[in-house]
């Protein structure tokens, strides 16, 4: 039970505290509120990897419903590990964000600008939690909102710019990936991830099934910026204060390679891929992307497109 209660807190957490660091005044109360919460969270996510090391699971049905009628947290050893990266670099970050926002962000809104960072975090924390695809969608818009709001606040007016071409690609990838969500749900009628996978294996062969897949891979792959769909991402971290892009360029496209990981391997299986295209998609679009990238890479002057380009390059 403390197991279940704990793994709960680390959402629950930065989300009661993102509307408390918003009305918070000054600027170093909201920062202050941040660092705590978030070297929390990251103690509750290193005990939390801790527990399911050796192979346990920690699961927690929300209101007593059982899944797969209830939702369910669901917490393995991926992503326990992917909880405590996120939760690490929020950590890590923000002792050093208090001189940079300062700078870079009106002194009015610094409280908003830390609020709307916790949410990104929920956003984040709640996709490694989740085992629902419906709850995943909603973490995932959560945080991708919180990214548009984040990157917008940067000095520069092209960061608005930056945020649109991001909030355009990013609801379209939302769109597509609830497409396929609705379609998997249409076929098997559950969102519990563990559910699906034992509803689809009888029904691999349909054709809604091979089409809601389509939809899925293709909403995530622009979520994670996979090449040739990766345009937003160069100048959302250009154009952000530089901690949202210190932050974003090691957890949020991470995060989304955790969820493409997540939906093949457990909501589908490894069988279901090889008999589908999408492992020798992969490979060429990676073999494309790093060259891509690293032609870009050797005649780009500005630091924060650079290591944008360089550190999405592996994914593409």
């Amino acid at each position: 039970m403390i197991e279940q209660n704990l793994s709960l807190l680390l959402v629950v957490l930065p989300l009661l505290a993102a509307p408390v660091t918003a009305i918070l005044p000054g600027s170093k109360l909201p920062w202050l509120s941040t660092l705590i919460v978030t070297w929390l969270c990251l103690a509750i996510a290193g005990w939390q990897l801790s527990v399911v090391v050796d192979g346990s699971i920690i699961s927690y049905e929300l209101g007593g419903w059982a899944p797969p009628w209830g939702i369910e947290y669901r917490i393995d050893a991926m992503n326990a590990f992917v909880a405590l990266i996120v939760s690490g670099i929020a950590a890590i970050t923000l002792p050093y964000a208090l001189r940079t926002v300062e700078k870079e962000i009106p002194r009015h809104q610094t409280p908003l600008f830390y609020s709307v960072f916790l949410l990104c975090l929920v956003g984040l924390l709640g996709i490694t939690q989740t085992g629902d695809v419906f709850n995943l969608f909603v973490f995932l818009e959560i945080s991708s909102l919180s990214s548009y709001v984040l990157i917008a606040m940067g000095e520069q007016r092209r960061a608005l710019t930056s945020a649109y071409q991001y909030l355009i690609m990013g609801s379209i990838g939302a769109t597509f990936l609830l497409i396929g969500i609705g379609l998997l749900y249409a076929e098997t009628g559950t969102l519990n991830m563990l559910d699906l996978n034992q509803r689809l294996q009888p029904i691999l062969e349909h054709r809604t099934v091979h089409t809601g897949f389509a939809f899925i891979v293709v909403g995530i792959a622009l979520k994670l910026a996979l090449f040739p769909l990766h345009l937003w991402l160069p100048n959302a971290y250009k154009y952000a204060p530089s901690v949202v892009s210190v932050f974003l360029a090691a957890t949020a496209t991470k995060v989304a390679v955790y969820i493409m990981l997540r939906m093949v391997f457990t909501v589908f299986y490894s069988e279901f891929v090889k008999i589908t295209p999408t492992s020798h998609i992969f490979l060429l679009l990676g073999i494309f992307g790093v060259i891509m990238a690293s032609v870009a890479a050797i005649y780009q002057s500005d630091v924060k497109r650079l290591l944008a380009g360089r550190s999405g390059s592996k994914y593409r």
